[in-house]
This record gives structure tokens, sequence and C-alpha cells, in this order.
């Protein structure tokens, strides 16, 4: 024995004299240890000629056999099968590498046994178990009870007369158990109706409750088991998602992976996919959602050249309603979950059903009445036996079974329990299967299943939109940082100075997707693991962070000249990352404390500014600039020891009064609104006798699952924390005007809020930081609102959806906290209020009040019983975010809120000291409502690709205006296979967009003309 992660220590040729030597039982571990264990067994004239197996009790371990990775050990897996028939002192190098988990007290090594196998009489032992359990299911007296335990006692009438070990008992057992399977052939067939597909199967979280090292581990574990109970029974078939796992195991157990690969070439082993993980579908952009499938799906045709038409997401909480069309238009089918079964106020109605998306395509769906870890036993078997729906048939279900995570997949009483119970009377009929014959079946009964056109909402495990708020930011810089990475390698690529600035650095991309993909994982970003793993999530977050700032840096140096330094004269380049022209506020740091100080464009026109922060080494300014063009760039300069001409007088300011060009505002004393009365609108904003911008906390102890659940009756445990410390008006135009509030608790927690007003736009800016020292709390932002409405609109990835504030029935009561993007929206018919982020998830509305959730301080799950809590509190110490107001006339979609949103969460990029070349602003679109999403390289040319979504709901017919010199465009689907070509002409394309429909277009771009 020794303890460790040792190099070679699986090797047959280690030399271990040096380890400690073991008695069993033996105690060892206890918490995150490894620990080797080694055995060299030399076989004694017993054991020769016979089938041998090793006995083991062990938490979780791999077994080397020989040097190689063999069979995993869990508490499911004792029993590994060496050999079938060994040889007179054929020698066996047995390695173990254990792992002890989590646990704070010792493991123990309770058993090491080499013994002899008896397969038949195993294989009796399990079908007169399971005969025995499905006696005492069905009813006491029945027909079918009857003829089971008739079929029990004749059975053992072939043993009754033969003692166990004499030399006719081994023949006994024989003829008792072909006797048992005529029987069930000829006599106990059952008559009911469909058929249960049974998946081999085994869940496994790429992270929770362990780190990516032990999922890693977990992968040896669970697929050498797979591999050696698929040689000793060549009727399982096994499924198995996430096309991470199957790199993890390429990398780390690449003999492996060489059987995986042929067990799928022989169509015994199933890939399924088809995103790269299992990912949230509520929190990740729909980008994001996009490139889950486009990694999954690739890896899947280049490694075994299968096209993967399943989505199999069992455990993430909720689905959003743009995922049909995602998945329809990735060349994806069939859709899986179980996960719905967790509902706290409803049952979800069907188990085959066509799931229409928001943009009412079509998407086959199953979800199944089992749940994630079902097993082959007479119970489980009859839990697929639904009431027919709308009257119609019932179809075939599909019914996985193995353990997860450290469980291993499939056992051998699986496999033994299927050969009884496939046909048996009392329950359904079933047969090992694949989910690609499922669905091939289920699709030949879908003519009539019923329609679900809405999204899949979870009622429960509503926390995870808010839980870890580090996470959910970081994903969200992520995001953005990997779209202006593609974005500027685009340009690059199209307008770099020399080959070396014009090389799009795919593999860096590449690199960096995969991370972001891998900690979309639904538990990661869900913020439900243990705090190992948010560690392991933040360093691969900073590595995203470094790969894309590189990427950027390149790119712009690809297509730029560096500005000599001045002590006099400063200059700025900025660049808008978004699709349309827009007016911006910019902070421009110089290092000069001169109070004559002019702010031009490069053709001299002047640029309003406002000193907004003065220090001993320079100043920062506010500038206003106007006109920054789409997908383009706009050069600053600031010079000193010029004139300068007012922006224009300071705004009317006192204690607790501002008055904006766009408002006039009355603050309370602990620096809430008691009123905001836009002029624009000529309107009070907020109801009468109510504050806005009130931070709310609530007593937050759900009754289980802590890091996942907030507890509908939250609202009843309303406790007031925040005091008072300051509330001040620290800047008072003309540019800009800013309150300061600062509120604290006992607990020593602070707040610090910065409300920014513009002279120019009417978006109101809650910039917060929050040291935050708070247990077990929810703290959420409310907006009372002047209006009447029923319901509030929310952004999903594609699209938007409403959702009830009057809730009437009881699946729309569930939804007292909703999942959003970057906003949601109040309005009647007049005006409406929009509340946006930067980095929150979770929403909820009641009456005409909206309400945005910022934290919730809960326990990080235990990491043995993720029911119960551990002590450490998440999210502690420092959290920077921003949230905004933006009233507008007419709805959401008539005010803008969408174009809002995305400039809160694409600022406007600002270099210094560069000079980009002119370069022309890429494309644009003639209406509002067509954003665009994406733009990148192609995967497979040098074609430019550009993703866009109709965004308000309204079929539109828009036109592309293009500043490159594109020789075609063709419209493909999302992993770019090429579907129609359009016509360009005169540098424009007019397409046509459905309600929220996605469009992908490649471009054959001709190369841009150098001047001389």
């Amino acid at each position: 024995m020794k303890e460790g992660d040792i190099p070679d220590a699986e090797s047959a040729s280690l030399n271990d004299r040096s380890w400690t030597s073991i008695r069993i039982p033996f105690q060892w571990g206890k918490y995150d240890k490894t620990y080797w264990f080694r055995k060299t067994i030399t076989i004694t004239p017993e054991f020769a000629g016979k089938p041998l197996v090793l006995l083991f009790d062990y938490p979780e371990a791999l077994l080397y056999l020989n040097g190689k990775p063999f069979h995993g050990i869990d508490k499911n897996h004792k029993e590994i099968l060496i050999c079938e028939k060994s040889k007179l002192h054929e020698q066996f190098v047995v390695a173990i590498q254990a792992y002890s988990g989590r646990r704070i007290d010792h493991n123990t090594f309770a058993a090491a046994e080499l013994a002899v196998l008896d397969t038949t009489a195993r294989r009796l032992d399990s079908a007169l178990t399971v005969l025995q359990d499905l006696e005492k299911l069905i009813d006491h007296g029945s027909f079918e009870s009857k003829k089971v335990r008739d079929l029990i006692h004749r059975t053992l009438i072939f043993l009754k007369y033969f003692k166990p070990g004499s030399e006719e008992y081994p023949n006994a057992i024989r003829r008792a158990y072909n006797f048992l399977l005529n029987t069930l052939e000829t006599e106990l067939k059952t008559a009911a109706p469909g058929l249960v597909h049974l998946i081999g199967h085994s869940h496994i979280d790429a992270a929770w409750l362990w780190t990516f090292r032990e999922t890693v581990r977990k992968c040896g574990r669970t697929f050498s088991s797979v591999l050696r109970l698929m040689e000793e029974f060549p009727e399982l078939k096994f499924s198995q998602n996430q096309p991470v796992l199957y790199e993890f195991t390429k990398r780390n157990y690449p003999e492996l992976y060489k059987q995986i690969h042929q067990r799928i070439t022989e169509g015994r082993w199933e890939p399924l996919g088809a995103m790269w993980t299992e990912a949230d579908c509520n929190i990740p952009g729909g980008e994001s959602l996009i490139r889950q499938i486009v990694f999954g799906k690739r890896f899947f045709k280049q490694e075994f050249g299968i096209e993967s038409t399943t989505l199999w997401l069992p455990d993430s909480f909720g689905f959003t309603w743009s995922l049909p069309q995602i998945l329809k238009r990735s060349g994806i089918t069939n859709f899986y979950t179980s996960k719905l079964l967790w509902n706290e106020k409803t049952t979800f109605p069907y188990t085959s059903f066509w799931w229409q998306g928001i943009d009412k395509t079509k998407i086959l769906a199953h979800h199944s009445p089992v749940g994630l870890e079902g097993q082959i036993t007479p119970k489980s078997l009859l839990n697929n036996v639904m009431p027919a729906e709308n009257n119609q048939p019932s179809p075939s279900t599909l019914q996985t079974y193995g353990f997860g995570d450290g469980g291993g997949g499939p056992i051998k009483e699986n496999l033994e329990f299927a050969v009884i119970l496939k046909t048996i009377i009392g329950l359904p009929p079933s047969q090992l299967s694949t989910v690609q014959s499922f669905f091939k079946q289920l699709e030949e009964q879908s003519a009539n299943l019923p329609v679900w056109n809405n999204e899949l909402y979870l009622e429960t495990h509503r926390g995870v939109y808010t839980t870890n708020a580090e996470i959910k930011k970081l994903n969200r810089v992520s995001e953005g940082l990997l779209y202006s990475s593609e974005l500027l390698s685009t340009l690059a690529f199209l307008y770099g100075k020399n080959s070396s600035a014009r090389r799009y650095p795919k593999q860096k991309l590449d690199e960096a997707w995969k991370k972001l993909l891998l900690l979309q994982f639904h538990d990661i970003i869900s913020g439900t693991v243990i705090a190992d793993v948010v560690k392991e999530s933040r360093q691969e977050y900073r590595e995203i962070n470094t790969i894309c700032t590189e990427i950027i840096s390149a790119s712009l140096q690809g297509v730029s000249q560096p500005v000599k330094k001045s002590k006099s004269e400063f200059h700025f380049e900025l660049f808008n990352p978004l699709g349309w022209r827009r007016s911006e506020y910019v902070e421009l740091a110089i290092k000069s404390n001169d109070k004559n100080i002019s702010v031009i464009d490069k053709d001299g026109n002047p640029i309003a500014h406002q000193v907004v922060d003065r220090t001993k080494t320079g100043q920062t300014l506010l500038c206003y600039v106007e006109h920054i063009p789409a997908f383009g760039f706009k050069h600053l300069m600031v010079r000193n020891h010029e004139s300068v001409e007012e922006a224009g007088e300071p705004w009317t300011a006192t204690s607790n009064k501002l008055e904006t060009p766009f408002y006039r505002i009355h603050l309370d004393s602990k620096g809430a609104f008691r009123s905001i009365y836009s002029k624009p609108l000529r309107r009070e904003l907020f109801q009468k006798g109510k504050t806005g911008n009130t931070i709310a906390t609530f007593r937050d102890v759900p009754k289980q699952w802590e890091s996942w659940n907030i507890d509908a009756e939250y609202e009843k445990h309303r406790i007031d924390l925040w005091k008072t410390k300051q509330c001040k008006i620290i800047e008072q135009g003309p540019l800009r005007a800013t309150v300061r509030i600062e509120l604290k608790t006992e607990n020593g927690s602070m707040l610090t809020q910065h409300i920014r007003f513009y002279h120019r736009s009417p978006r109101i800016d809650f910039q917060t930081s929050v040291r935050w020292h708070e247990k077990q709390i929810l703290m959420k932002v409310a907006f009372p609102f002047n209006m009447k409405t029923s319901s509030a609109t929310y952004e999903i990835q594609f699209g938007a959806i409403d959702r009830s504030s009057k809730p009437r029935t009881d699946e729309e009561s569930a939804k007292f906290e909703v999942p959003a993007q970057q906003w949601a929206d109040m309005s009647d018919a007049k005006y409406g209020v929009s509340l946006l982020n930067d980095c929150k998830y979770g929403y909820n509305a009641k009456e005409n009040s909206l309400q945005l959730t910022l934290l919730r301080s809960a326990r990080y799950p235990n990491p043995l019983d993720p029911i119960r809590a551990d002590e450490e509190v998440i999210d502690q110490d420092e959290q920077v975010f921003c949230y905004s107001l933006f009233p507008h006339s007419g709805d959401w979609t008539k005010g803008g809120t969408v174009q809002q949103a995305r400039e809160l969460n694409n600022s406007i990029c600002l270099f210094q000291n560069l000079q980009v070349q002119h370069i022309p602003s890429l494309l644009d679109s003639s209406k509002p409502n067509v954003l665009i999403d994406a733009v990148k390289k192609a995967e497979d040319s040098d074609a430019i690709v550009v993703r866009l979504h109709e965004a308000h709901g309204n079929t539109t017919e828009t036109v592309l205006r293009f500043a490159l010199d594109v020789a075609g465009a063709t419209e493909c689907d999302l992993l770019e296979n090429e579907e129609k070509s359009h016509k360009i002409i005169k540098s424009k394309l007019a397409l046509k967009f459905r309600p929220f429909e996605i469009k992908t277009l490649k471009l054959a771009v001709r190369p841009a003309k150098k001047k001389r």
C-alpha cells in the first residue's frame, strides 16, 4: 500500500518492495485521499482451469490488471471476472487506485478474495430473486401472482433432491434454470400493450460533489466496468452522453478509449449528445447553447463518424422555450429529459409529446416516467405503465438503468433480471435497446401525440438562477469576451496588415470555448457544487480571460499602428462590438491634471465631456461620444492647454431631490425612490405610496436542497437588515449625475450603490458593489410600477416570453421565481419600464411590481449528502454588478429594450495609444429587431459566418448592408451546413424572418484591397 498519486503505480513491472504491507480489514483514507494497493496473484491447482473472480469491498477504485485499466470497484461492482479459464501458475498483477471520497472518517478495505464463478448458479439465483419481487408486487391471489408463485415452486423442485456441493448439484442448477426460461416463454407471456426500451446508462456529473480530477477518474472506473460487462453479456447495449467525458477518456485512458471506439463500431455502445456537456438551458446565452451542440456534434462526427440526433438532458433544471428551434436547426430531431418528475406544484402531463418552440418549431420529446437512475426491477418496469394520453394507445417508453456518477453504470443483476422480465405476465414487455431505436419507434407512433407549446419550467430548484453570483458574472463576462474575440479576430482576418495578422486563432478560440462550455454544466453554472469546484472554475475562467485578452490584443495590433505617447496629447481607439451605430458614455483616464482640456475625434469635432474623478497623477473624463459605427472604430484625442467650451449647466440638486433632463426624482432617507417623474412620458413611474429600488432581504432556509431551492413562502420571512450609512449626490452633470448610497448591516455587510442619470439617455444605471457577510439570506430589489398589467415579459435566448404577474392556475403560481437573460419588462398600452441586468438571471413579478434577485447566501452542498448543506457559505466578500431601469413609450418592442440591454452588456471597447487603419463597418440591418449574435470565420473554410435572429416576435423583412466585398451569401443551418444561396445586389441582401427565427449566413468575401 502507498498513499498519493504515484507515477506508474499501475505498471506490472513496478518495484513495490518498499511499499507498506497491510492486513485486511484495513483502515485507510480520510478526506480526499488517493491510495494505491498492489498484489501479485499466482494461480494454484484448486483454481486452475476455472472462471475466476476477484471480490472486493471499496468505496470507489479503479483496478488495473497487468498494467492496464480493467474494471471499476464500488458499492455496486464488487465482483470482477478476471478470466474465463485460468491456467496453472498464471500470474495476475493487480493494482488498485482507490479514492477515499470526502468523508472525515476512515474508509475500510473490508474484503479481497479470489473465487471461482458459477455463472449459471448466479443467474438462477437472480431469476428466483426477481420472481419473488414480482410476486410480492402484483395483486395477491391474482392469476398472475399464482402463475409466478407456481413457477418458483416448480423450479425449486429440480434442486430438492441434491445437496449443494455434490457432484450432481451443478447439473441440477442448469436443468432448473433451463426449465425456468422455457416456462417463461411458453406459459407466462404478457399481453400488456406498449414496450419499455431499457437503456444501459451512467449519468456522470462533469463536476458536483467532487472535482474535475475525480470526474476523469469516474470515467475510467465506469467505462472500464461497462466494457468488461459487455464481454460477459453480449446482449448488453450501453448509451453514454457528454462528448467532454469522451475527451477526458481519450486523454487519460487511451486504451479504454480504443475499446470504446470498437464497441461503437459494433453498434453496442451508443454515444449520446448532442451538447458538449449536460448544460443548463436557462443561464447560458443563446450562442453558447448553439456552440454546445456545434462542439458536441463535431466531436462525435470526427471521432466516431456518427450524427447525434438526440439531445439527452436528463438532469438539467428546466428548458428554455427557444430550444426546439436550436435543436431542429442543428440536425437534432429528438429531446429527452426526466427532470420534470421533480415538479412540486403540478404533474407534467405527458410522457411522449411534440414540444413546440417559441418560433413554432416542433421537436419529438420524451419525458421518462421513471427517474434518472432506474433499475431493471418489477417496480421500475411497472412505473412505465402510464394512463393513455388523449385516449391514444400508450406508446413506447424509455427507461434508463445503471448507477450514475461513482456508481459505475449497469450491474450484472440488471442483465440477469432483464432476461426474466422481458415478456413476463404482470408487466409491460421490455427489451434492451438504444436511444436511437426508441425514438425511431416513437416517431412511427407520433402522429397523434399531444403538443406542449411553452417552456419546460422546472417547479423546483429556483434558487439556481442566483446561487453563486460570482460564477454567473464570470459566465456573462466570458460570453462577452468570446463574442468580441471572434468579432475582432474576423476583422483582423479580413483587414490584417500582413499574413501573420490575418491568421485566424481558431485553436485558441476552440480552447476557450471548450472551457466555457464545460463550466456551463448544469451544476457548475448553477452554483450547486462544492467549494473546491468553484475554486477550479475560477481558474478556468481566468484562463478564458487570458486567452481572449491575448486574442483581442493580437487582433488590434494586426489592424492598427501605435501612436507615439505624449504628455500633452492622449489617443484612444473606441470599438463598438454591436451591429448598430450607437452613441455612448465613455470614461477616459489620462495622466494629466490640466484643467484646460479638449476632447476631439479624428476629424476635429469636439466631444462633450465632464471630469468625474481627479487624483494626484491624473483625471478621468466622462465623454459622450456620438455615432460610433456598427462593428466599427472611432478615434478620440484628449489635448491639454486648449480652451474648452462648457458642455452645459449643472443640474438642479438638493439633499434628497434631483432634476435631470429626463426626470424629477425624490429620494427617501434610505436612498430608495419615493418618486421618479418621467418628463418625456409625462407620468410618475412608481405607485403612489410605494418606493422603488427597495433592497429587500428575506430569511432563506429551504426545507431541503439549500443551494438549489427557494421555498414558496420566502416572502413571509422578510427581515430588514440594511441600515442607511450615507445618501449623497456626488455628481450633478452636465453629462451625468450620480447619487451615492451606502447601506450596512450588523454583520458587517456593506452595500455601495452609484445611481447614474444621463443627459442624453433615459437609462438609469445602478452600479452596485456589496461586501457580503450574510448567511442564509435572499436579497432582491423591487420596483412597483404605476401601471395596470397582468404579465411581465422576460428575455430568453433568441426571444422573449410572457409570464403572468397575477397567477390564476397552479402552473402559473409555481413560477414565483423565473429565469431570464438580460432584461425583463412590464408595459401597458402607453408605456413600460424594463429592468436590465449585467449578470443576474432570477426575476419575479407580482401584480405590477418587478423584482430582480441579487444575491442569496446559501451554504455549499454537503459533499456526501447534498440534501444537507455544508457549513461554508457561498458568495461571501466582494460582489459587483449593475442593473438598470429603462422607461420607454409603448411596449418593449417599440421602446428599444433589447438594444439597451445589449449595450449595457457590451460596453464600448477602449484601447489606448494606438490608431486603427480605416476599416469599414462590416454590416448592419435595416430593421432594429433583427440582431446580429455572432460574427466569426467558418468552421471549415475561409468564409465569414454571421448569425442573426428576429428579436420581437414579428414577421420581418430586412436588408443587410455590407461594407465587405461579398461575392456570395449562403444560408446555413446552425452547424454551417449550406442550404440555399442568396443574391447580393449592390452590397445588399434582402432577408425575410419568421417571428423569433434564427438565421446563419456564410459569406464568401473577396480580400480587401490594400492601399498603396
